[in-house]
């Protein structure tokens, strides 16, 4: 894995994810960090598509990107943001400019992403960029889809 930037923003970078980001991952992902890193890494390896580390002003502050969308229409949108970064807008910033990424980089026009029912602030980030829920998924979360 190398550090090189894969992804920018005007005030966020992201590396491909790797082994030193298991600390942020354990801080997002309670109990399920290093499993979900190492799917993160293996997707990386394979297909050049996973979330990446998102950095601020030198920091880890997040995981974002994409996942492919085996079982369903399209790549799959996540981020995830650690709490003392939260409302500064970064999550807004980073979605827009991922979305940019994909259409012209990765020639995809479909999207669709999953948010906990309970978290209104991820939902009305993805609202603003023209998502809507089309339907509750598994696990008490909200489908939401581009479009």
């Amino acid at each position: 894995m190398s550090d090189a930037v894969a992804f920018r923003t005007i005030r966020l970078s992201g590396r491909a994810p790797g082994p030193q980001a298991l600390g942020l991952y354990n801080g997002l992902f309670d109990g399920r960090g290093e499993s979900d890193l190492d799917r993160d890494m293996q997707d990386w390896q394979r297909h050049r598509i996973a979330p990446w580390t998102l950095s601020h002003a030198g920091h880890d502050v997040g995981v974002g990107g994409f996942r492919i969308g085996f079982g369903d229409d399209g790549l799959e949108v996540i981020f995830h943001f650690l709490p003392e970064v939260w409302g500064q807008g970064l999550a807004s910033e980073f979605l827009i400019a991922a979305l940019d990424h994909a259409t012209y980089s990765l020639r995809a026009n479909r999207f669709f992403g999953r948010v906990p029912e309970a978290s209104e602030q991820s939902r009305r980030i993805m609202q603003k960029v023209g998502f809507r829920a089309v339907q509750d998924a598994p696990g008490g979360d909200v489908l939401m889809r581009l479009g």
